[in-house]
């Protein structure tokens, strides 16, 4: 299995844009978190390159609004329900789930201003960027053929998880603490993930991506509509656009790469700036920890990779 340790070259333009992503034509992307921001601009790029577009949603209005955009740059779209934080909507959209998958693009994320849970009790942040799609990637394995984008975060340098207490049952929750453990989470699951493909000599691969600081709708945390107007525009003023902070996610998605690269911008902080290869924090590298974070994962949603889908 390659290391991330030795950060790889791109063999694709550093500067990667939507019109330059090769054909997609035959291929089937399945694009979580499509409805806004970042997904979104993933599903616009997939689709302009021919790709037929799975988009599964929480909400079917806003579902059926993207779905028809896509599908007037020419996409084929299949629609679907899927909410992350509820396991029952998760094995549900798996159970009918047909056809093969070229591309995953692991992206709905949550921020929630005050803790909540999820509908299986879970902490909401780590349900829904964590746990959600770790069940939702053991449940469709049999039909991955291509690769796995897990999009993470600089957050995850800052994570710390407690396996006794992931949902801060006992400990101070915070905005920033539980998004930095979903992050970190990510990171390491994705290892792990990567590892057990290896071991069984998969056609799949796991790579990772972070958008750096883009402007979309997980600024809108706090609750309270003139402060969030606020905070969005700070974000413009020293971040990206959701458009521009896709592409470390499709650099990810379509570039031939080692496994477990992971992209992000180049700019200052890495809040903005082209796709680069980037090094995870030390801790996102281990492997110990990714194998603990896996059994979190188990533990918690009751899923596992078979040996068949390994």
């Amino acid at each position: 299995m390659a290391d991330s340790r030795s950060i790889p070259s791109s063999t694709s333009p550093s500067a990667l844009a939507p019109s330059e992503l090769p054909d997609q034509s035959a291929r089937t992307w399945l694009v979580t978190g499509a409805t806004h921001g970042i997904g979104l601009e993933v599903s616009r790029a997939a689709a302009r390159a021919g790709a037929r577009l799975v988009i599964p949603a929480r909400d079917p209005e806003r579902n059926l609004a993207v779905a028809g955009q896509l599908r007037r740059l020419g996409a084929e779209v299949v629609e679907g329900r899927l909410d992350l934080a509820d396991l029952a909507s998760v094995g549900a959209f798996a159970a009918g789930l047909d056809g093969p998958i070229d591309v995953l693009v692991n992206n709905a994320g949550a921020v929630t201003p005050r803790r909540r849970e999820t509908t299986d009790g879970f902490e909401m942040i780590l349900g829904t960027n964590f746990l959600g799609p770790f069940a939702l990637t053991n449940l469709i394995a049999g039909h991955l053929r291509g690769r796995v984008v897990i999009v993470g975060s600089g957050a995850h340098r800052g994570g710390h998880v407690d396996a006794a207490d992931p949902h801060f049952r006992h400990r101070r929750w915070s905005i920033a603490a539980a998004y930095a453990q979903s992050k970190l989470c990510d990171m390491l699951w994705a290892r792990a993930l990567q590892n057990r493909w290896a071991a069984q000599t998969s056609t799949v691969d796991v790579q990772l991506a972070h958008p750096g600081w883009a402007v979309t709708n997980i600024q809108n945390a706090t609750g309270v509509t003139v402060l969030d107007r606020a905070v969005t525009g700070a974000c413009r003023l020293i971040g990206q656009s959701a458009a521009e902070g896709a592409l470390p996610v499709l650099e990810a998605a379509v570039t031939h790469l080692p496994p477990l690269t992971y992209f992000g911008p180049d700019g200052f902080r890495q809040w903005r700036g082209r796709p680069v290869p980037q090094q995870p924090s030390a801790l996102a590298r281990d492997d110990a920890a990714a194998e603990a974070i896996w059994e979190i994962g188990v533990r918690e949603t009751g899923t596992d990779l078979s040996a068949a889908d390994a």
